[in-house]
């Protein structure tokens, strides 16, 4: 196991209380290579959400918001974090019956985990004065999301084993995609790339590993079905217009598996993932679009065997047994405290600047609890942006081994 650790991080006081409290940008929690398990960890830390105010809490009770709304904690516990400025508004302390209003701003510390993503390196394609191209391993979100800050894709690059600082992302991936991935160095060639892709003057392939014979051509609508749960349906009444194209490679008879090109036409969320799965052709290994027990044993072909109600509440439980679901986890920004794990300290941030709490009163559920690692299947699905081309450039990645060993 490698250890990268960032000079800058601070370490306890031999009375395990914390001096200070430092903001994220002083702050690069210890990066962790497991070369045996193929993982690529960050030590747990503790970090402050920060949220604005949203309309529906408006004229809400705090107490009544946080245990309504996010009950992976009980009521009793919220109370006492917000009596305590565990949990504060605008930076201070309030009682548990303050009405939200327009303009708050809510936060919250908790001592964050983050999941462990792969360890395959970030590999450079292309490199000039203000465009960076790279080739994104599965499993790692391309920017800060739901669970995840520093493992990411930018927050890997912009760590001390790559050293860069200003990155725009331009295209977007799927955590659980690998293949190219569109990164500018300054905000003038994001707006050239990102305006390429809009008037859709780029070309791109993807590469999938789909179940069944694949046959050619689809062309259907995609409807968004839930902002909380990330998952798409095909819709012709009420989707959005997108366009897909499909050429079968090989077929492995043996696996009952095709590999497909695929040339996305537009560019809406899970697109391709969804459009597969309409053509009764899923992605063999998808988590999501190829998985009976959300769907039903018709997987979505040619449309809902169930209401979408049912497959909504099918997601939610999956999410609250911790089946990770969508890439982009509505949650809080926030700001990173203290990289240290919690059995060490004493005393614990507080959401209030400078302010501390008793580790005893606030323990952590996760500290208690070993996760099991995730597999190298869990880390990937079978889709891959293999080439992007526009005007006067064109870029390509080697083909990921589950596709030239079919």
């Amino acid at each position: 196991m490698k250890r990268l650790r960032s000079p800058s991080l601070t370490t306890p006081t031999p009375s395990k209380q914390l001096k200070s409290v430092k903001s994220n940008a002083e702050l690069e929690p210890p990066l962790v290579i497991d070369a045996a398990a193929g993982l690529r960890r960050v030590d747990p830390y503790w970090y402050t959400y920060k949220i604005n105010a949203k309309g529906r809490w408006f004229k809400r009770r705090l107490i009544d918001v946080f245990s309504e709304e996010f009950k992976d904690q009980t009521r009793e516990y919220y109370k006492r974090a917000i009596e305590t400025g565990k949990l504060s508004v605008n930076n201070e302390k309030k009682s548990c019956d303050y009405i939200i209003k327009n303009g708050d701003v809510v936060s919250h510390s908790m001592h964050r985990h983050e999941p462990p993503v792969s360890f395959d390196p970030i590999k450079i394609v292309f490199q000039n004065e203000d465009t960076l191209i790279v080739d994104k391993p599965a499993s790692i979100p391309v920017h800060a999301t739901g669970r995840y800050h520093h493992n990411t894709v930018l927050g890997i690059l912009k760590s001390k084993e790559y050293g860069f600082t200003n990155l725009f992302s331009v295209n977007r991936l799927d955590r659980l995609t690998s293949g190219i991935l569109l990164l500018a160095l300054t905000k003038e060639k994001a707006a050239q790339l990102s305006s390429q892709l809009t008037d859709r003057s780029v070309s791109k392939t993807y590469l999938c590993r789909v179940r069944g014979k694949f046959p050619d051509l689809l062309s259907e609508p995609v409807v968004f079905t839930s902002n909380k749960l990330g998952v798409n349906i095909v819709s012709r009444e009420k989707g959005l217009p997108c366009e897909t194209h499909f050429t079968i490679q090989s077929y492995n008879a043996e696996t009952n598996t095709s590999i497909v090109q695929v040339f996305p036409k537009t560019g809406r969320m899970h697109q391709i993932r969804v459009h597969l799965q309409y053509l009764g052709y899923p992605i063999a290994n998808d988590p999501i679009y190829a998985n009976p027990e959300f769907w039903g044993e018709g997987l979505g072909k040619g449309g809902l065997d169930v209401d979408m109600e049912t497959v909504s509440q099918r997601i939610k439980a999956a999410k609250i047994r911790g089946v990770a679901i969508s890439d982009d986890e509505v949650g809080f920004q926030g700001v990173e405290t203290v990289s240290q794990s919690e059995s060490s300290l004493t005393q614990i941030p507080s959401s209030i600047d400078g302010e501390l709490l008793s580790a005893q009163e606030f323990p952590c559920p996760r500290c208690a609890v070993r996760l099991p690692d995730p597999t190298y299947d869990e880390l990937r699905i079978y889709l891959h942006s293999w080439k992007y081309s526009g005007d006067g450039w064109a870029y390509e990645t080697d083909v990921p081994e589950w596709a030239s060993n079919q």
